[in-house]
């Protein structure tokens, strides 16, 4: 019997004190401490919070179990119907095949205000209307194909809702949201190349910025649950990884987590963490980009 601890610390959850509970970013939608396990007569039951998709959450589970079945002991907490990923996903996909080429756009002004300029990825793209998960309003939006990093089919969008301008995050709640199964699949920002690591990290501003800044092929998981538990393409592709944690406590469980994953699979891998809790990789390289100026006038 696989024990709900067992499942949280391959997952990197955080225990909650006096209960036998352990929460952490959703794997399958991204929503903070939306993902749930915890035990029931004994046996480890999971849930998340927001989306409810049973489906994604548990190929997490699989995943960070390593076994192509689930555990017998495994139930889902009852609640509602959940929504149909397969019609979440339909619906991701038609955003994307609405959206605009980055280059020239809202969004792309977004990332150069952000100290990325100039980003041609052909996994970011724009839409002007982009519905948002509170429902009632259409913002824009910069756009991410999250795909299976097996297969490379698009499986969910992350929206990150713009002010019109573009000079930063729309005041909303949530300014950034997943319509898809996220579990297993990743952001790929760029192909991966010989001779150079594959950087990954959990948001998209994150993984661009340390792939900036270390020279490599950037990846975003999206959230820290799904850093835990993703697959890599089989090895020759990405053998060597640099790992672009958050220093926050969640981050660093995710991130250690897919580091004993993917070292065991044969890959070189080594985690880099900004020195400053309050800090991403994003802070950092504008904080470079800044003493560039101020030294050259």
């Amino acid at each position: 019997m696989i024990a709900a601890s067992d499942i949280a610390a391959r997952l990197g959850l955080r225990a909650i004190p006096m209960r036998r509970e352990w929460r952490g970013d959703c794997p399958s939608c991204g929503y903070a401490s939306g993902l749930v396990v915890g035990e029931k007569e004994g046996r480890a039951v999971w849930w998340c919070a927001s989306c409810q998709d049973r489906e994604g959450i548990t190929a997490a589970v699989r995943h960070a179990l390593g076994r192509g079945g689930i555990p017998p002991q495994r139930v889902d907490r009852p609640m509602g119907p959940a929504p149909s990923t397969a019609r979440k996903s339909a619906f991701a996909r038609a955003l994307w095949d609405e959206a605009l080429p980055l280059p020239g756009t809202i969004a792309a002004r977004y990332l150069a205000v952000r100290g990325l300029p100039g980003i041609e990825s052909a996994a970011l793209r724009y839409l002007p209307a982009t519905p948002h998960p509170a429902g009632g309003k259409r913002l824009p939006a910069m756009l991410a194909a999250i795909r299976d990093t097996r297969t490379g089919e698009l499986r969910a969008v992350h929206r990150t809702f713009l002010r019109p301008d573009g000079t930063g995050k729309a005041a909303v709640e949530p300014a950034k949201a997943s319509l898809g199964p996220v579990a297993g699949c990743a952001v790929m920002l760029d192909p991966p190349r010989d001779g150079a690591p594959l950087v990954i990290g959990e948001g998209i501003e994150s993984a661009l910025s340390a792939a900036a800044m270390i020279g490599g092929a950037a990846w975003s998981a999206v959230s820290a649950g799904n850093l835990a538990v993703l697959p890599l393409p089989p090895l020759p592709a990405c053998p060597v990884v640099v790992i672009a944690a958050d220093p926050d406590a969640p981050g660093q469980r995710a991130a250690h987590a897919a580091a004993h994953r993917w070292r065991a699979e044969g890959r070189a891998v080594r985690i880099a963490t900004p020195d400053s809790p309050d800090t991403d990789f994003n802070d950092l390289l504008r904080a470079r980009l800044e003493a560039r100026e101020t030294r050259h006038g």
